[in-house]
């Protein structure tokens, strides 16, 4: 089996450097684990937003990059074989894609975000695994997080613009949620955010603290219909289901799980539902009606995220201890779920999104790692 991995940036020191500007996130009710960056008692000064200075706007047809980071600031995109525990293949894809964060497999190839420049892209798999083919932006995109394969496009959770979105494969907007517009108008920070409706977002940067929802992952609750998207509120501690069958005015959403602590990676499971409860420590299962059902109780650090191995095991993200945990359901009589193996990876990296390979790719990766090896 195979396991891929986004890693946001290969240097999660220049990113905790950034973090450390907002002064610190607030504490949240369930919270287990200390923040990351620490509330001071007098923040520094921060604006809500400021210009990517080396941003620049490219045509439609071409590729990147958009942004000149410093060699030692983008990221990559991993992929494990998991019985070994080794790292077959990476990309080496430098500025063009440079901080990879969701991705999903759908259509024979890779759809993935890159946070920071604000696009899509399409990725060969079979043919000549990681080469980009086309890249999809549109000014509404920032820091993007989780991505999901609709019938009609490519469903995306906007964490700057506090925005999910669905656009096609051109990047023509199809459907938008944007919280300002149903009451989350409020950042923690305190200050007020408008809608960013109409607007140029792709060269800004917003804070996290300055975000009103930090809507970090998004997902079609119902695929056949498509009718109903679950969005996960980071500030908020909620999951909220929007129908979209009513006007978009009625679109606000129904609070449908709450009472979590900065939560990430809401993924569908057999027979329900799984969530990562970063703050938390833990691991939350819930059934097809969104009803909590256990939890996976974590004595580490931070959970970026977490998937289901097609065994029926279960693998979180510790970013603070680099490290990816993998879980065995309960057996013997016991009620507990058991580590069963801890995999760690470079300790510079922030590792973003896992994700199982499907299993008719398998053999492109293995055989790209193969001649990567031979040709050396």
């Amino acid at each position: 089996m195979l396991l891929a991995a986004s890693v946001y940036t290969t240097q999660n020191a220049r990113l905790r450097a950034r973090w450390k500007l907002e002064g610190g996130l607030p504490a949240v009710p369930g919270q287990k684990l200390a923040n990351a960056i620490p509330v001071t008692a007098s923040a520094p000064p921060a604006p809500l937003t400021w210009t990517k200075e080396e941003y620049r706007f490219l045509p439609a047809d071409q590729l990147g990059p958009n942004m000149d980071a410093t060699s030692d600031y983008p990221g990559t995109f991993v992929v494990y074989d998991w019985d070994t525990q080794e790292i077959i293949w990476q990309s080496d894809w430098g500025n063009l894609l440079g901080n990879p964060a969701g991705f999903c497999f759908a259509d024979g190839i890779l759809y993935m975000n890159d946070f920071e420049a604000g696009n899509l892209f399409r990725i060969d798999i079979d043919h000549e695994p990681g080469k980009l083919l086309q890249r999809i932006s549109h000014p509404y995109f920032n820091d993007l997080h989780s991505l999901e394969r609709t019938k009609r496009g490519l469903l995306a959770a906007s964490c700057g613009t506090d925005l999910v979105v669905e656009v096609d494969l051109e990047g023509n907007v199809i459907w938008e949620w944007w919280a300002a517009e149903h009451g989350y108008d409020v950042t923690p920070s305190g200050e007020r955010r408008e809608s960013g409706r109409g607007g140029e977002h792709r060269d800004r940067y917003y804070h996290t603290k300055f975000q009103s929802t930090h809507v970090n992952c998004a997902t079609i609750r119902d695929p056949e219909n498509e009718r109903y998207v679950l969005a996960m509120l980071f500030h908020q501690g909620t999951i909220v289901q929007i129908d979209r069958s009513l006007p978009p005015s009625q679109q606000k959403g129904e609070i449908v799980v709450d009472g979590l602590a900065r939560a990430h990676s809401l993924e569908k499971i057999p027979g329900g539902w799984i969530l990562a409860n970063s703050l938390g420590k833990e691991l939350i299962l819930l059934d097809d009606d969104l009803k909590r059902t256990g939890v996976i109780s974590y004595d580490g650090g931070w959970i970026q995220d977490c998937t289901r191995l097609p065994n029926g095991n279960v693998v979180l993200n510790d970013v603070d201890n680099t490290v990816i945990v993998e879980f065995a359901p309960p057996a013997g009589g016991s009620a507990e779920w058991k580590i069963v193996r801890k995999v760690p990876y470079v300790n510079t990296w922030r590792m973003g999104e896992l994700l199982v390979v499907p299993t008719q790719h398998e053999a492109a990766f293995r055989n790209a790692a193969l001649a990567a090896t031979t040709a050396r």
